[in-house]
């Protein structure tokens, strides 16, 4: 018989990395969506994610009929444009839905603007909800979103 002097070596197997991987994997992926979860409710509960009914929305002949273009006061935020004719406005950034907080985009409470022009890079929407109605509005992949209400006041802040 031959002696063996460690020439050969014996496989080793894969079971013990990936019992070590696959844990540390699913434990990352549970922090990931309970902290996105937890993003979500306060944004909700601060009123950052609107929860009413869309705004009126009217067309860039509208808008420009009724004279809002000569009389709005604009903010530009996360380079999109925000224009009303009243009220006070407040943004922030808001993590999307399903991105485990790795992609966010800008959403704006207004307390009373009347009338409200949104351009995000070559998309612009005009929406009328009237004066003293709050609106929540939202930009997603460059279109956006208005619905009534929100909860934004100019002394405290959303709630």
């Amino acid at each position: 018989m031959p002696l063996d002097y460690g020439a050969r070596r014996k496989r080793r197997s894969m079971r013990g990395v990936w019992f070590g991987i696959l844990p540390a994997l699913a434990t990352v992926g549970f922090a990931l969506a309970w902290n996105s979860k937890g993003h979500h409710r306060q944004e909700v509960a601060q009123g950052w994610v609107g929860q009413g009914a869309p705004c009126p929305a009217i067309s860039a002949a509208a808008y420009a009929a009724k004279g809002y273009a000569r009389r709005e006061r604009a903010t530009l935020y996360d380079g999109v444009v925000f224009a009303r004719q009243f009220g006070h406005l407040m943004c922030q950034d808001v993590d999307t839905r399903g991105a485990a907080g790795f992609l966010s985009h800008p959403v704006c409470q207004f307390t009373g603007p009347n009338a409200v022009r949104v351009r995000a890079g070559a998309h612009e929407a005009f929406f009328e909800p009237g004066v003293g109605q709050p609106v929540t509005v939202s930009v997603e992949q460059g279109r956006a979103h208005c619905a009534l209400g929100g909860k934004f006041t100019p002394l405290a802040g959303p709630a």
